[in-house]
């Protein structure tokens, strides 16, 4: 049955695309919007304790997961055309918040053409030179795409620049000793032997789809765990975060103005090329390891210096300009 009140529609998604996502909602909700569908994708339940104080949450299939070739997933694109079926038939959608993977294609695209939604979404942060297939797919279509960065409106001439978008601080900063080690959903297996040779015994690993056991094994002294619903916690009290290229470096640089490294990922296929990451880095005053190894990566945790710059979130904008489409 059709819920006759307009809502809100975040696509959140999982991974890097869900940050977004979380900034925008956050500001929306202190706007008091408090009627937002928020998707995640299934297998990422973690996230939903971080979603549910913004609005509903709902899980759907993911299309294509990370580094999975197109046609494994053919079954999985029309179980979620279906769900995104189902799910515009039950809300009335005003407008649509996309975070921008191919998540966000399907529960878009319907939104428009079946109930007229407006659709809003965002570059990655690290693009510079290449487009996100679902972003450009959804300007396509008519949808609003958001910029982090001057540099973007060369990739999208009609895009509006709002500043760099992450998500906020939620924890008081604190030093807690530890280095916190996190590449999200993919992991990166070489990084943390490379973390391990260096013998650090204070480490908080958050390794994905790694498998973690073998860690906890060999060094009881780090807290080693796959996924979190809260990596701001860890993030806030962290003496440095070694991250890979995406949204999780903004954050801590940004919002937390934590001592950052970025570690290039080549398992990351379809994120920014190397050379744009090393533009993000730079925007962040972050050091850039961009060819693993031990002594390189041992060089840049001695070279880290605190962030000079001062960047205003672009969540607020986006935000407000929601709230305006609404009207």
């Amino acid at each position: 049955m059709n819920d006759s009140e307009s809502r809100i529609l975040i696509v959140a998604g999982y991974g890097g695309h869900s940050g977004y996502a979380f900034a925008v909602v956050h500001e929306l909700f202190s706007l008091g919007f408090r009627r937002n569908v928020i998707l995640v994708a299934e297998g990422y339940e973690f996230l939903i304790d971080k979603f549910r104080p913004y609005g509903e949450v709902i899980t759907q299939v993911l299309p294509r997961r990370p580094a999975e070739p197109l046609y494994k997933g053919l079954m999985r694109w029309f179980k979620a055309l279906i769900q995104s079926t189902k799910l515009t038939s039950r809300y009335r959608i005003y407008s649509v918040f996309a975070g921008g993977s191919n998540f966000s294609i399907l529960p878009s695209l319907l939104s428009k053409f079946l109930g007229g939604s407006k659709i809003f979404t965002i570059e990655a942060i690290e693009h510079f030179k290449s487009q996100s297939r679902a972003v450009k797919v959804l300007e396509a279509i008519g949808g609003t795409v958001f910029l982090h960065w001057e540099e973007q409106l060369e990739l999208y001439p009609n895009g509006i620049v709002v500043g760099p978008v992450y998500e906020p601080p939620i924890y008081e900063v604190r030093d807690e000793g530890y280095v916190l080690v996190t590449t999200g959903t993919l992991g990166y297996k070489e990084l943390f032997d490379s973390v391990e040779k260096l013998g650090f015994e204070n480490v908080v690993l958050q390794s994905g789809d790694v498998d973690p056991n073998p860690y906890i094994s060999r060094k009881p002294s780090w807290k080693v765990f796959r996924y979190t619903s809260d990596i701001h916690r860890w993030i806030a009290n962290a003496s440095l975060v070694i991250t890979q290229q995406g949204v999780t470096a903004s954050i801590a640089r940004l919002a937390y103005r934590k001592p950052t490294i970025i570690v290039w990922n080549p398992r990351v296929t379809l994120g920014a090329k190397k050379d744009e990451v090393m533009t993000y880095a730079e925007k962040l005053e972050i050091p850039l390891v961009d060819d693993l190894t031990t002594a390189k990566l041992k060089y840049a945790i001695n070279n880290v210096n605190p962030i000079t710059k001062e960047y205003p979130n672009g969540s607020k904008k986006i935000a407000s300009m929601i709230a305006h489409s609404i009207g």
